[in-house]
């Protein structure tokens, strides 16, 4: 079945935006939102310590001024955690409304003391389906905070670099730890768009081969997600590039190295996702010439079992008149004779058709055989990922 775009955007949509008339600042809460669970790491060059609260009274407060220290709220069902989050890191309620909402499109957005940054997953599970993820981090020179309702998947190997004594993560400060947050989010679009690039592959094959109404379905529910894909890639691009490019006194030029490393991936993803878009398209379309090629044999060959049967039927057709002059009818080989010719007349309109190709291997498709010797299978570029599009390794230990 087909899920109409509008529904699901609905579906996401629905109680998720605050009411008409909402004071600024409003903050929705859904009501399945798991509990507010904060999760405070600190990292020095000598070590990592990491800890979970219950409540805001008890994190500590910072005691090492060269330390990094992230504060991960994952679990947006505590309005009131939030709100004492909020107020004892100066967050103002604008800023709050666009961490905590998840219908925000991500963005950059520079206060007098902090930096808000807005940033969007995708996480697929073991059915192929996958799911958008919706991340918000306000930031400074000290400490960094993350909001997000089930990322936990996503900065699992963030977490995981942080043990390698030698990482980076250790030592350049909080602005590379936003950086390499925000990189693990764009990277997570690869293995979605790998899973469409192989589902193209295959609905492709299908559509020259057995057109089905199933086929065009699943069709339109690509693009209907390469098209829910491009809302979120496109505005993603260009936070990394405000991220970058914007003066920002919380970003060092070390930092904005590797920050135009994540802008190539956003490009090279929406590159992506607007080729898929257009050989999305284009496969609706050759879905339509299957079917209406396949209709088109089925009417010749109903046309040329008609036309061979047309002589031998006016021969009886003629022989069934019953008129007492007609000849050969007294013979005793005319009922033979009549036969062999309509069997004449058969075989040579095969013969005909087959020359002029209408029946059998046309002149053009041996010319292709002769021609294309080998067995290779020809390759789509339309849905050929390429060595560009394979997993990023740039990351080393850090």
């Amino acid at each position: 079945m087909v899920i109409p775009l509008l529904a699901v955007e609905n579906m996401v949509f629905k109680n998720r935006h605050p009411n008409a008339g909402a004071r600024p600042g409003t903050l929705v809460l859904s009501h399945d939102a798991r509990e507010t669970l904060i999760r405070v790491t600190q990292l020095t060059g000598s070590g990592i310590e990491s800890q979970v609260y219950d409540s805001v009274s008890e994190i500590p407060e910072q005691t090492d001024p060269n330390a990094t220290i992230w504060i991960d709220v994952a679990g947006l069902g505590s309005g009131e955690m939030l709100a004492s989050l909020a107020d004892r890191y100066h967050i103002s309620p604008l800023a709050m409304e666009d961490l905590v909402n998840e219908t925000k499109r991500p963005k950059v957005e520079l206060f007098e003391h902090q930096q808000l940054v807005v940033a969007h997953g995708m996480s697929t599970d073991k059915s192929g389906s996958f799911a958008q993820k919706h991340l918000g981090l306000v930031f400074d020179g000290n400490f960094v905070i993350t909001f997000h309702q089930d990322c936990d998947d996503l900065l699992r190997p963030i977490r995981k670099r942080m043990e390698n004594p030698n990482a980076r993560l250790r030592r350049n400060g909080t602005d590379y730890l936003v950086y390499a947050i925000v990189d693990v989010l764009v990277d997570s679009y690869y293995p979605v768009l790998e899973q469409l690039g192989e589902k193209l592959e295959r609905l492709e094959e299908l559509a020259l081969e057995s057109p089905h109404p199933e086929v065009l379905a699943q069709v339109h529910t690509v693009k209907n997600q390469l098209l829910w894909l491009r809302r979120s890639v496109w505005p993603q691009r260009d936070m990394v590039q405000s991220l970058l490019f914007d003066d920002s006194p919380f970003v060092s030029d070390q930092t904005e190295r590797f920050l135009r490393d994540t802008l190539d991936h956003c490009a090279q993803i929406a590159d992506i996702v607007d080729m898929y878009r257009e050989s999305a398209t284009g496969l609706a379309n050759t879905y339509m010439s299957a079917v209406a090629h396949r209709s088109n044999e089925v009417m010749k060959v109903m046309t040329l079992m008609t036309s061979l049967f047309v002589p031998p039927t006016f021969l009886a057709g003629v022989y069934g008149m019953n008129f007492a002059g007609m000849p050969e009818l007294s013979s005793p080989f005319a009922y033979p004779l009549v036969l062999a010719i309509m069997i004449a007349t058969i075989a040579g309109m095969v013969v005909f058709f087959r020359r002029r190709g209408w029946i059998g291997s046309s002149q053009v498709a041996r010319l292709v055989a002769t021609d294309g010797g080998s067995n290779q299978k020809p390759s789509s570029n339309a849905f050929v990922l390429g060595e560009d599009f394979s997993r990023t390794t740039k990351r080393t230990a850090a």
